[in-house]
């Protein structure tokens, strides 16, 4: 006779607090009410002084303040619920964030005038840096106070705990707390769930098995989820919190849901070819300028001007990539990984490097097709074939043309051996499975931040 199933005594738990995009879209509106707070005030303190119009908001010149902050805000993640009730996180992003702002709407205003005065932008600086910050600490010791940590049961057996959690555990404080472990490969961890669910006020269930789980488990599951009870994998809350996959997390249901989740449409395709070419053609008219004196520079420390190397393309199709030399010219057998302070790297190539000069002949391989603008970086065909072989998934990321930069690079920059390309690939999975234009613009955008930092090695 078959045995009845477990239903849940109780009534599932009302969520206490806000959930992430709850604070995400929370932290946005104070943010936002703050920078058009900002600019009003600026606005009435300068420009509405000096015309004699009496107190009024300056509607256009408020949207672009916003519009700016908008974007300037979505560059430095600003918004990171993580980090948001942290002063010390906070001031920099802030700080970046209204300087940006600050640039363009002072190059808005130049040239398309709007009755408002050149003062009064830079009023708005401060103001909205202190209205900002000041709506930070309230959101911070208020909202963040007033929502407590969401409470989680954790289905996962030992090896998972062993492997996965500590890797997960860094990002969750103040956001999760875990309020029970479930171990499905014991007796009876369904009727252990609904334990645990009922007595210990659970709002989500986050599931670490990699693949399949037992049927009595599933019908579980969907039993939690049919009682209000958020059921989530391992794997998309680390997504959530990090902007990368859980590697370990990934196994063959994903891989098959792949295909259909990185579908991308023939406009965006298009789209996004079309800024490959107006972007590769001036810059190749600006090296066809500088490349005689950047040949002289380079031929100080002998040796070629050019520096050629293969790559591994698109579905693993090899091309040639051409960089200005900034190494001491070895034989390829002698390759290996690139790290920080490399004393390979000659004295005129650090300066290159730190000014990106290096990377301008690749604008031919982009008009060419070969790469695209934005994507994973194209490794080298040794590496790859080592990384195949030590790294799940790896050939995942060769399902999109590689690019010039990409989320990894602008994420966790440059990497030096096999665990930091586990790193990488899980930036450039999370991008194959997201990509899009809105986050092209987002990595396009932190690239111009990090070449006007200098921050290349």
């Amino acid at each position: 006779m078959e045995q009845a199933p477990l239903t849940l005594s109780l009534p599932a738990t009302r969520r206490r607090g806000l959930s992430i995009h709850e604070r995400r879209l929370l932290l946005m509106g104070f943010d936002a009410l703050a920078v058009a707070l900002a600019f009003v005030l600026a606005f009435n303190l300068w420009t509405a002084q000096v015309r004699h119009v009496g107190f009024s908001v300056p509607r256009l010149g408020t949207l672009v303040a916003l519009g700016l902050w908008v974007v300037s805000a979505t560059i430095v993640d600003a918004w990171n619920v993580r980090t948001a009730s942290s002063m010390r996180l906070t001031l920099p992003r802030v700080s970046t964030a209204l300087g940006i702002s600050l640039i363009g709407l002072l190059v808005v205003f130049l040239i398309v005038p709007y009755q408002i005065t050149r003062p009064t932008i830079v009023i708005w600086a401060p103001l909205a840096w202190m209205l900002v910050m000041g709506e930070r600490l309230l959101y911070g010791r208020l909202v963040a106070a007033s929502s407590p940590p969401a409470r989680i049961a954790l289905v996962a057996d030992r090896d998972a705990l062993t492997r996965v959690w500590p890797e997960v555990k860094g990002h969750i404080r103040g956001l999760y707390q875990v309020a029970a472990v479930v171990n499905p490969r014991r007796e009876d961890p369904t009727q252990r769930l609904f334990d645990v669910v009922q007595r210990r006020q659970v709002t989500e269930v986050v599931l670490g098995v990699r693949d399949d789980i037992d049927r009595e488990l599933f019908r579980g599951l969907l039993t939690c989820n049919d009682a209000g009870i958020r059921v989530r994998s391992l794997a998309d809350l680390y997504e959530e919190l990090t902007g990368r996959l859980l590697l370990d997390q990934l196994g063959h249901t994903w891989l098959l849901g792949l295909p259909m989740r990185s579908q991308t449409s023939h406009i965006y395709a298009a789209i996004k070819r079309t800024l490959d070419v107006v972007v590769a053609i001036p810059v190749l008219i600006v090296l066809g300028v500088l490349v005689l004196p950047l040949a002289a520079v380079v031929k100080l420390d002998g040796g070629p001007v050019f520096h050629r190397q293969v790559r591994v393309g698109k579905h693993g199709r090899p091309f040639t990539v051409v960089k200005l030399r900034t190494m001491r010219h070895l034989p390829a057998e002698a390759t290996t990984w690139t790290e920080a302070g490399d004393r390979r790297i000659t004295l005129v190539g650090h300066l290159l490097r730190r000014l990106h000069l290096d990377e301008l002949p690749q604008a031919w391989s982009i008009l060419r097709g070969q790469m695209s603008l934005i994507g994973p970086r194209p490794e080298q065909p040794q590496y790859v074939e080592q990384l195949r072989s030590e790294i799940d998934f790896y050939n995942t990321r060769l399902t999109v043309r590689p690019g010039l930069t990409g989320w990894a690079q602008v994420n966790s920059g440059y990497g030096s051996s096999v665990d930091d390309a586990r790193v990488k690939l899980s930036y450039d999975l999370y991008y194959v499975k997201h990509q899009s234009l809105s986050l092209d613009l987002i990595i396009l955008a932190r690239t111009i931040m990090a070449v006007l930092s200098l921050s290349g090695r």
